[in-house]
């Protein structure tokens, strides 16, 4: 008998496995299961200062024209790929939305708004992302969402994970249902973190998987009665997928554990002279060749989720390096 074990903080897993000899071992050991692809998820944040300028003034109205033409030929792009793409607004973003969105812009969009253009026509995922900056906080964000024709998801895009940082977000107040800032008749409780992240990310944590935190003091023990589901989000860069899909065909991590990636795509890129066509060549075209081998699976953070209920029945697992 063979037992390999993998320990993680709050959860143990042991696999089993009988080696049998002879002409019994066909009839003894089946096939054994494919390894499954990676779960990646491309996303962009559009932080508390986009568009640039004063709302209401001619240069953020400017600024923020330019911003949408270049987010939907980037949904374009993804949606050409087949690919997933979340775009996680903050509250600034949004309020231009509701500024600049008349008769002439929308004519450009089959006659709707950019984000349920995004949606409905480009296939992109729409999710709050906040800094909690400005006088909103998240159910703000998922509040202007909503009224926008855009709402309805429970990702809580991006947060600082650690108490022991002045800048801690506390994402266990989403165990209920937290009002707005702005707008204080909004409720809403999101349930899904994507980021675990640390001020501008140079300490982030290296983990892949989905767990439910137990609590602020003990993020990576996994609650099997938690009502918040964190997705790992790895390296967030093309390597790092690689080699989360190595520890499947190696056998470090067996094919009942769910592995994650994300991968920000920043505005500044999506800006930039070129950026699309870099974006295509260095993020894109790789991830096509990575899907067709059947490594990876692109998505978006809600499906993951869901995916992790339904094909990997729920079972918590973490790779965590740091």
């Amino acid at each position: 008998m063979k037992i390999s074990r993998n320990v993680i903080p709050g959860l143990a897993i042991i696999v089993m496995a009988v080696t049998a000899t002879g002409c019994d071992r066909e009839a003894l050991d089946p096939a054994p299961p494919a390894d499954p692809p990676v779960q990646v998820v491309l996303f962009t944040h559009i932080e508390d200062n986009s568009p640039a300028g004063v709302l209401g003034t001619p240069a953020c109205r400017t600024s923020y024209l330019s911003l949408r033409q270049r987010l939907i030929e980037m949904a374009a792009l993804a949606k050409g790929y087949g690919m997933r793409w979340s775009f996680e607004p903050d509250w600034k973003f949004l309020e231009a939305a509701r500024l600049y969105e008349d008769d002439g812009v929308m004519a450009s969009s089959a006659g709707v708004n950019i984000l349920r253009h995004l949606r409905d026509a480009l296939d992109a995922a729409i999710d709050p992302h906040s800094h909690e900056n400005g006088g909103y906080n998240y159910s703000d964000v998922a509040f202007l969402l909503e009224l926008l024709g855009a709402g309805g998801s429970t990702v809580i895009g991006g947060h600082i994970w650690d108490p022991a940082l002045p800048q801690f977000q506390g994402w266990d107040r989403f165990r209920v249902p937290v009002p707005g800032l702005r707008y204080p008749e909004a409720l809403w409780r999101g349930d899904i973190l994507m980021g675990s992240g640390t001020p501008n990310h140079v300490h982030d944590p290296l983990v892949s998987g989905v767990w439910r935190p137990r609590d602020r003091d003990h993020y990576w023990e996994d609650d099997p009665g938690g009502n918040i589901v964190c997705v790992g989000a790895w390296r967030g860069d093309i390597a790092g997928i690689s080699e989360l899909s190595a520890l499947y065909r190696s056998g470090q991590v067996d094919a009942g554990s769910m592995l994650t990636s994300s991968y920000h795509i920043s505005p500044s890129a999506i800006t930039a002279p070129n950026g699309l066509a870099a974006i295509e060549n260095e993020v894109l075209r790789p991830l096509a060749a990575l899907r067709a081998s059947g490594e990876v699976e692109l998505t978006d953070f809600s499906r993951l989720v869901d995916a992790w209920r339904t094909e990997f029945s729920g079972r918590a697992f973490l790779y965590r390096l740091q």
